[in-house]
């Protein structure tokens, strides 16, 4: 097993008409891979209340992050950096 932080943003604008990503919710999680680590996360937080607009993954031993848009409530936050996943 591994350990994973999955965060969900939402994206706002600032008071300039910027665009940012702020972090709503953050659980640690135990899987065997990235997409059980989302799934298993997903199963915790209470989406429907969040209405989160994307979600990042990072696995904590080695910091690999990668932006999830699995599910049509997701999408990529375009304020974040490119994401590689591990």
């Amino acid at each position: 097993m591994n350990n994973y932080r999955v965060s969900f943003y939402k994206e706002i604008l600032n008071s300039d008409g910027h665009r940012f990503k702020c972090l709503q919710r953050q659980v640690d999680v135990q899987s065997d891979g990235l997409s059980q680590a989302l799934v298993a996360a997903e199963r915790l937080v209470d989406n429907e209340r969040l209405n989160a607009d994307c979600v990042e993954v990072m696995h904590l031993a080695d910091h690999h992050r990668f932006e999830h848009s699995s599910s049509p409530s997701y999408s990529p936050c375009d304020t974040a950096p490119t994401r590689v996943a591990s």
